[in-house]
């Protein structure tokens, strides 16, 4: 397994990103408006959630994802967790926390488990033990990969919103509301999410962020297409993820291949440390 996540990628890309990465990105600079209505932003929020079926989440005790993963390019396979392009994976998770694991399902890898339990990460080996070490694969990607599937009730939680009014994307109005926590302005500590919402269906269309956790000037763009109901939950079955360390093309694109419900229970998903 590849340990050192995005850094490789970052220490290319300085050198032309040099000039970038001594201010701190900031989401709103593209989205100017004298108008910042917060009410109307937090009510757009409510009927997003609505839209999406997020009350299904409480009703279910852990779910299992299984789905495609295929990284593009020089800057994407360098950012790979993964030693192939293309990878099958199965993930689980105790929703509405961050508990959950990651297996491999092709490859090389075929069989290895990583996960994260109270934030602790650890790995499963061949003989079914269980090892908590630190792993910045498990820490970033168990959590990332659930938090874009939850992402329309886990960005509930935030508490800073500004209405950006309404934009068209590709033939598609869109009503566009920036989240944060504290405050929209931009903070080094803390994310920036621009929510693109279908103005008729109230439905992401896809969602502009920051990466604080990889570095200050770094963002990405995830977009939520091919609908599918799940459960009662709407999810996007296509993700494709772009970046703004490659000027063209996408990073990565995620397809959710199935959706079931307590293949593992709580107890797996949530291992003590010794």
């Amino acid at each position: 397994m590849k340990n050192n996540l995005l850094s490789s990628v970052l220490i290319i890309s300085l050198t032309t990103l040099l000039v970038s990465s001594c201010r701190l990105l900031d989401l709103n600079a593209a989205h100017p408006t004298s108008e910042p209505n917060e009410t109307k932003a937090k009510n757009l929020m409510k009927e997003m959630a609505l839209s999406h079926g997020i009350e299904e989440w409480n009703n279910i005790s852990t779910y299992q994802i299984k789905l495609d993963d295929e990284f593009y390019g020089f800057v994407g396979k360098q950012g790979s967790p993964y030693k192939e392009g293309k990878t099958r994976i199965s993930l689980n998770y105790v929703p509405n926390t961050f508990d959950g694991r990651l297996e491999i399902l092709t490859g090389k890898e075929k069989g290895h488990i990583m996960g994260m339990s109270n934030w602790k990460t650890y790995t499963k080996n061949a003989n079914d033990s269980i090892e908590f070490k630190k792993d910045k694969n498990a820490k970033f990607w168990v959590p990332t990969y659930q938090y874009f599937i939850e992402f329309p009730r886990k960005i509930q939680e935030a508490t800073a919103f500004k209405y950006l009014g309404q934009k068209a994307y590709k033939n598609t109005l869109c009503e566009v509301i920036l989240a944060s926590w504290k405050t929209t302005e931009a903070q080094k500590d803390l994310d920036q999410y621009v929510i693109w919402v279908n103005a008729s269906s109230k439905r992401i269309v896809k969602i502009d962020f920051t990466i604080r956790d990889i570095a200050k000037f770094v963002s990405g763009t995830i977009h939520f297409n091919k609908y599918k109901t799940f459960n009662g939950i709407l999810l996007p079955s296509e993700m494709p993820v772009s970046s703004s360390l490659i000027k063209k093309g996408l990073l990565h694109k995620m397809e959710i291949l199935s959706f079931e419900t307590d293949i593992l229970t709580q107890k797996q998903l949530r291992p003590k440390s010794n």
